[in-house]
Formats: C-alpha cells, sequence, structure tokens
C-alpha cells in the first residue's frame, strides 16, 4: 500500500521529465494528446501546476495519470514507474512484486536512463543540469512514436507537393513527417530538430530504424539544411524497400534522399547512397546482379561517388543530365516548368533512356 505522502511526491516529479520518457515528442511545452486521434498538439503542460490539459478532448492528468493512460497501467503500477525511473522510495513493501510486473513496459531507452540516473546519482552529478549525453545508437522507441503520432505540417505539404511537385502517392513508402516547431528531447539535453522541417527515417534491409534525418525548410541561413538524430549513423536510404524490388527492373542510385524522392515520383525503384565510403562488401552483396543506373550530381562530390561506385559495382549505367541541371530533381522541375511536360510525360521522358 503506497501512503499520501509518497503518492504526492510521485505527483511533484517534473512532468514536462515524464512526459520526455514517455517519448511523447514536447515541443514548447505541448505535445499531441494521448487520449483522442490528434493531429496538432493539444495536450498543453502547465509547469507550475505540473499538470497538463488537452483543449481538444479536455484530458487532463497530473504525473501518476499521464504514465496511466500512456501505458495503460493501473494506479499501483504507474506509481511503481515512476517510482523506479526516477529513483524515488515509497516505501512500499510490496514493492518488489511490482517492479517483475512493471519491467515487462519498460522499453531499452528507459533502462538506459535509469542507468544513467544511476551513474549520476552515485557521482553526485545532477541530472537536471546534465548539458548533453551522445547515445551510442539512436532512440529507436522515441522516433517510431514521433512517426505514429506526427504528420506532413502544411509547410511540409508545400515543399513536397507545391515546389518540388512530388506524387504523394510515390512517397507514402518513405514516412516523411514534418514539423512547425523545433523538436526537442529533454534526455539529450537538447533540441534534437530545427523547425520547421521535414523529418524521415532510415530503415536497414531488416526494416529496423537505424537513423532519423530532418531536412530544413525554414530561411535562417546558420541553420544547416540537414541534420541527423543523436545516435543515428550515415548510411543508404531506402535499404527496406530493396526486398520489394525485382531485381531485373531499373534500380535508380541517388546521392540523397531528395533525388530519391523525385526518382519514386519518376516511376523507379531507387536508394540513396550519399557517400561510396558507407558502400560496404555487405551493400554489395545486396546490390550484386541488378540493373542499376544513376544520375549523378553534376559536381566533383556526384562524378566522384559515380567513379567509386562503378569500382564495386561495374553493371552500374551512368546517365548524363542535361546542361544547366546540376541533380536530377532540377532536371525533374525544368521537364515540369520550363517544359511545361505532365507528370505522366516526364516519367516517359526520363525513364526512355533507362533501359529495362
Amino acid at each position: 500500500m503506497i501512503d499520501k505522502y509518497n503518492i504526492q511526491k510521485l505527483r511533484e516529479l517534473d512532468i514536462l521529465q515524464v512526459a520526455d520518457l514517455l517519448g511523447m515528442g514536447l515541443r514548447n511545452k505541448r505535445a499531441l494528446c494521448i487520449h483522442h486521434d490528434d493531429h496538432h498538439p493539444s495536450l498543453a503542460f502547465n509547469v507550475k501546476k505540473n499538470t497538463c490539459h488537452c483543449y481538444s478532448c479536455g484530458f487532463s492528468a497530473d504525473t501518476i495519470a499521464l504514465v496511466r493512460e500512456r501505458l495503460n497501467l493501473g494506479f499501483s503500477e504507474a506509481c511503481h514507474w515512476l517510482a523506479d525511473h526516477f529513483d524515488v522510495y515509497i516505501g512500499d513493501e510490496h514493492r518488489d512484486t511490482h517492479r517483475k510486473d512493471v519491467k515487462k513496459v519498460l522499453t531499452a531507452s528507459d533502462r538506459r536512463m535509469a542507468a544513467l540516473r544511476a551513474h549520476f546519482a552515485e557521482n553526485h552529478v545532477s541530472y537536471g543540469h546534465l548539458a548533453y549525453v551522445a547515445p551510442s545508437a539512436v532512440d529507436v522507441e522515441f522516433y517510431q512514436q514521433m512517426f505514429r503520432q506526427m504528420h506532413l505540417s502544411e509547410s511540409g505539404q508545400r515543399f513536397l507537393f507545391e515546389e518540388r511537385l512530388l506524387s504523394p502517392e510515390a512517397l507514402k513508402v518513405c514516412q516523411i513527417v514534418s514539423t512547425e516547431q523545433s523538436v526537442c528531447m529533454a534526455r539529450v539535453g537538447r533540441g534534437v530538430f530545427d523547425g520547421p522541417s521535414l523529418i524521415f527515417p532510415y530503415f536497414d534491409q531488416e526494416g529496423r530504424l537505424v537513423s532519423v534525418q530532418s531536412r530544413y525548410l525554414g530561411k535562417k541561413k546558420e541553420i544547416p539544411r540537414f541534420k541527423f538524430a543523436p545516435g543515428s549513423h550515415r548510411m543508404i536510404y531506402g535499404l527496406d524497400r530493396l526486398k520489394d524490388y525485382p531485381p531485373d527492373e531499373p534500380l535508380l542510385i541517388t546521392e540523397g534522399p531528395s533525388d530519391c524522392w523525385t526518382a519514386l515520383t519518376l516511376g523507379f525503384h531507387a536508394i540513396a547512397i550519399p557517400s561510396a565510403t558507407l558502400f560496404d562488401r555487405r551493400f554489395q552483396g545486396l546490390l550484386a546482379g541488378r540493373n542499376l543506373h544513376i544520375f549523378p550530381d553534376q559536381d566533383e562530390a556526384g562524378l566522384s561517388l559515380y567513379f567509386e561506385l562503378k569500382k564495386s559495382l561495374p553493371s552500374l549505367v551512368y546517365h548524363q543530365l542535361p546542361e544547366g541541371c546540376k541533380d536530377l530533381s532540377e532536371y525533374y522541375l525544368k521537364l515540369r516548368r520550363s517544359e511545361g511536360m505532365t507528370l505522366e510525360e516526364a516519367k516517359a521522358k526520363v525513364q526512355s533512356g533507362v533501359s529495362v
């Protein structure tokens, strides 16, 4: 039995830290509501009251209620979850029994954070003042939840479908989302992505999330256009789709995700290899025997990528972009805007130069 005094201690825990540990994707003290199908962050956090309230469905919660709703736990289980994660002694003689049950809902990232907090406590380091802990791998649970809850904002749709004239149908497989505001992640002590940005996942050939990258859509020149999430590893983009591509059909290799989206819009199977240094024997085996094509970016990096890949993939076919087009995306927009082609006409034009 947990007494009222210890319950109050749990209710006084920082609700922002609790929400972050639950992977709710906090942005400016707001998050998507976990009580209804929310597409715009309507769950607001009140730091003074240490509570949250949804102005759409009316859901309200303190720290305990938030854990209950998020993890579908009973009251006692939620209390023990908080006690375990924030090292709060609640004097419950049945705690060990409850710990075994609660462990079933702990994620790998939960356990890493609990271990970090224990380390900080042993070394008298304040968790609240931790500047940054560099993770060795992308926080899968946090980002999977983020991709489930987020969608393409107006600026994301405008960039992809109006400015770049990309196909919504073709890009469904890419699971691209976007944010108007910066995405923060308190567990690493800093912002993860700047807003407004597109955010998109990288999966390995087994379909496991291994990297997350953003493409900044704003006008601040000091912010990098592309940024990887903490713990991400640069790798080939689109590996998870290889199993769905017949090996005899053309497979376009592009230099980055943006050109890969253009290739998909043009009706090609496509992956992106941003650097030849990322290409090792594992990937050589996956691509060997395939009908490979490339429209290299018309700069030193693009041509260098082609020549390096050609050494490992002798069947790779080079296609020259028209003069004045620096990459496949620019060529596509030239066909659509300057030459007035429809999407189907542009597809036919580009595909005609790629042998099956």
